[in-house]
């Protein structure tokens, strides 16, 4: 592209969803505002953010061109992403998550916002703005879609007059077609031998998966310990050990697996519903609570969330706000929640059944005190 197509970065472009909420910022400072301004606000926070990477001109096109939209890229990796380009400062980072969080429980339950929620989205708001400001990118940004005045992004033809003729059958190379064929028959025998040995063997994930539902944790827990060594990448093996480990009162190690399975998918609903059910297990209500709405964000459809948030309002002493949650919940989902009970508000979750002949208390390998775990961080 020429260089005077390029562009220079215009922070009021930037600051465009803020700009529009600018009578919502004032009037929560004038104590005029409410619940549907601090929304407002949180989202137009995170436009501001979407907006900063898309004119990062050190992000590749590929990641600009999905910064705009939630589905391709979520709120969690969008701030991964600026922080690893260090973007975004810590702590505006963290106030944005704090009205992230006020906005969703305003928007699922209803209420007044407190006033902890107007401080944290008029901050975040005057934040954002300081920082896109005194922050302007440096070097020009080629746009990744469009060009000015109908150019192409096809290189002009090289300007040379010379005709070009045609060249005469009998000097055409011959094409080696055996050669070929030989080729592309060791090339399908080698993708053939690659597939049969990767299909070779059993998998220990599918396997413990298997002995968990008969109820054989012992052995569900042995190759999920298996899985997670020959996968290191995967985060699923972890997301098991650690429901074993709380389900046999060790919230230590299940601490330590949800942890390790986050680091590697931290936007796996079923990793943060067990740490907010683990929370919930050390009487950290309120912060599980927080946690199990960041669960539904990322699955409307899970039940086990809803019941946890269900529990932890309960437990919290917001029977109110519990009663609000469950009416909004999807009618599939309230028909599974019947299993909360009133006296102790603990979702009753399905447990694996009993492997016949199976030992009535499984034993795993005992780590207790092998490794400190610090307290959990909502």
């Amino acid at each position: 592209m020429p260089i005077d197509a390029a562009m220079t970065h215009d922070p009021e472009n930037t600051l465009k969803p803020l700009r529009g909420v600018e009578g919502d910022v004032i009037a929560l400072r004038t104590g005029k505002g409410g619940a549907a301004a601090v929304v407002r606000i949180a989202r137009a926070a995170e436009g501001v953010l979407r907006r900063m990477l898309r004119d990062d001109p050190t992000a590749s096109v590929e990641l600009r061109l999905r910064a705009l939209s939630p589905d391709d890229l979520h709120t969690g990796e969008l701030l991964a992403e600026l922080r690893r380009r260090d973007r975004l400062p810590m702590e505006l980072a963290a106030a944005f998550h704090e009205l992230t969080a006020a906005a969703n429980r305003l928007a699922t339950e209803g209420g007044d916002a407190a006033p902890r929620d107007v401080e944290v989205a008029v901050a975040t708001a005057d934040g954002l703005e300081r920082h896109v400001l005194s922050n302007p990118y440096e070097s020009h940004l080629e746009d990744p879609v469009l060009t000015p005045g109908g150019e192409t992004l096809i290189p002009p033809a090289p300007e040379d007059g010379e005709p070009v003729h045609a060249v005469p059958a009998s000097r055409r190379a011959a094409v080696p077609w055996a050669m070929v064929g030989a080729g592309a028959a060791l090339l399908a025998l080698a993708i053939l031998a690659f597939v049969l040995m990767r299909g070779r063997g059993p998998d220990p994930l599918s396997e413990g998966k298997a002995a968990y539902t008969r109820g054989d944790t012992a052995r569900a827990f042995s190759l999920f310990d298996e899985a997670s060594r020959k996968r290191p990448k995967a985060a699923e093996p972890h997301y098991y050990m650690a429901q074993i480990y709380r389900q046999r009162g060790r919230p230590q190690e299940a601490a330590r697996e949800l942890r390790e399975g986050l680091a590697l998918a931290p936007t796996d609903p079923r990793l943060n519903t067990e740490l907010a059910y683990l929370m919930l297990d050390q009487g950290r209500a309120p912060q599980a609570a927080e946690r199990f709405r960041a669960a539904i964000l990322l699955d409307s459809t899970s039940a086990p969330a809803w019941a946890g948030l269900v529990s932890a309002l309960r437990r919290a002493g917001r029977p109110d706000q519990a009663n609000r949650v469950l009416a909004r919940a999807p009618l599939e989902v309230r028909s599974l929640i019947g299993a909360v009970r009133a006296d102790t508000a603990v979702y009753a979750a399905p447990l694996p059944v009993p492997a016949p002949g199976g030992m009535a208390t499984p034993t795993m390998p005992d780590t207790t005190g092998t490794l400190a775990v610090p307290p959990l961080q909502p």
